[in-house]
């Protein structure tokens, strides 16, 4: 896991482990745990959660029971952030939306076309502005961040090839609820429409929007290649899942089953980061089977394209968060 997350993790199970008087494996209660994601059972990011249901109802030795719900059974990502926030749910794995929610001004790494690599985007949460990001999710979200995955980088999708910025013109573009991407998107020229995920397959049938954007994986599993032939290889935002738990919850767990949580979310997080380079190359094959059309476009083009709607974006941002990205701009 990521050095600073790990640190501070570490710190705050201490003060915890105080704070519990003696709590401990003599603690006979039971707890459930509801787990609602967007994303759909049978990806890589689900069955991360499956690990971690599995390692901490076997570490817990029944005590934590998890149930989980993927596929927006429990509602859009919007509405199982505001679950977690009340501890109606204990805990989800999140998209950008979580940070472009609750942390807009500390992470710019939920923005398309700034970030090279996961990599790079790792090293901004490991930095100062990470610790930034982590305080605005507890305070303004009441949740703790106990996990990032890494997930494969997002392309286009469309019903026709789009090779430049120009050819976005009047495209109808499946989004997010995230305005960031409203933002960028627009400048870019195409039509942004805020779609849930589990509603975008329709979508994109009935033609209330054109093209959507995901990774290959997500691509994959909800089979947007029926209804959108081509993909661009843009690769224009690369980012990570957060996995949170209401700090509530967690704060008035036993201090064994605190650290088992984060001790297996970080475990499956890990895991999730091992499965997902390989795992792209597999469905790219798979897709051009299903005869999906890669289209690579220049990725330079779309970022300098993009450049003046950051511009703007940055304005609103913290200091440090524009002090970054200064770097992939020379």
């Amino acid at each position: 896991m990521k050095k600073l997350l790990v640190l501070v993790l570490l710190v705050t199970l201490c003060v915890f482990t105080v704070a519990a008087g003696g709590q401990g494996a003599a603690d006979t209660k039971k707890y459930e745990i509801s787990i609602p994601t967007h994303f759909n059972a049978g990806t890589t990011e689900f069955r991360a959660v499956e690990r971690f249901q599995k390692a901490v109802e076997q570490g817990s030795n029944g005590r934590i029971t998890i149930k989980t719900f993927p596929g927006s059974a429990m509602g859009s990502e919007m509405e199982n952030l505001e679950q977690v926030k009340t501890n109606l749910v204990q805990m989800s794995v999140f998209g950008d939306l979580l940070t472009s929610q609750l942390a807009p001004e500390f992470d710019p790494t939920v923005v398309p076309f700034i970030f090279p690599n996961v990599e790079e985007v790792y090293a901004y949460w490991n930095g100062p502005m990470g610790g930034k990001i982590q305080q605005a999710l507890e305070t303004r979200g009441n949740q703790v961040l106990i996990g990032l995955q890494k997930r494969g980088a997002r392309n286009l999708t469309a019903s026709r090839a789009v090779n430049t910025p120009a050819d976005l013109a009047g495209i109808k573009l499946r989004v997010p609820e995230i305005p960031s991407w409203v933002h960028v998107w627009r400048g870019l020229g195409a039509l942004p429409t805020p779609v849930a995920w589990a509603e975008t397959y329709n979508a994109l049938q009935t033609r209330v929007v054109d093209a959507q954007e995901n990774p290959i994986s997500n691509i994959h599993v909800a089979k947007i290649y029926e209804v959108n032939k081509f993909v661009m290889m843009t690769e224009h935002l690369y980012n990570v899942y957060h996995w949170t738990i209401n700090k509530d919850f967690l704060n008035n767990l036993p201090a064994d089953l605190r650290n088992l949580i984060l001790v297996s979310a970080k475990e499956a997080c890990e895991w999730g980061d091992a499965q997902v380079d390989n795992r792209e190359k597999e469905l790219i094959d798979l897709l051009k089977k299903e005869g999906v059309t890669f289209v690579n476009v220049n990725k330079q083009v779309f970022i300098n394209a993009a450049r003046p709607f950051i511009e703007e974006l940055a304005q609103k941002w913290d200091p440090g968060a524009r002090e970054a990205i200064k770097k992939y701009y020379k």
